[in-house]
């Protein structure tokens, strides 16, 4: 194409496309790999173990719960979504629930061991 018959406008566009060829590559590039589909036909890995062994789970947070200072007797709920295989919230009962400390530290463990945020998990006081 002869450059002398182009207008001043598109001599510019030009002129940008070949400052920017790199740029404009890159972005037709990740574009591409966005459409791209993930994980194939690999089951999907959760943070949540098979329903078969969540009862035991369960007895074993409790068990590790109940262990810290100032917390007495306890009992854990915890409500999951079986179709997503995540935890949806924690609640738990205890004897020392009403102690900041204590509703700190059980709401960090909770955190640590689910993957929940702190809005996510209600630590109140009461007989379990």
């Amino acid at each position: 194409m002869d450059r002398k018959r182009l207008s001043p406008t598109a001599e510019k566009l030009l002129a940008a496309a070949g400052k920017y060829k790199y740029a404009a590559a890159v972005a037709v590039l990740g574009a591409l790999l966005m459409l791209l589909p993930l994980g194939g036909t690999r089951e999907k890995q959760t943070a949540q173990p098979a329903a078969e062994s969540r009862g035991t789970v369960q007895s074993e947070m409790e068990r590790a719960l109940a262990a810290f200072d100032g917390v007495g007797r306890l009992r854990l709920v915890l409500t999951d979504d079986p179709a997503t295989g995540r935890w949806l919230g924690a609640l738990v009962v205890c004897e020392g629930g009403d102690g900041a400390p204590v509703r700190l530290h059980l709401t960090q463990a909770v955190s640590a061991l689910t993957g929940l945020g702190a809005d996510q998990i209600a630590i109140v006081k009461g007989r379990p």
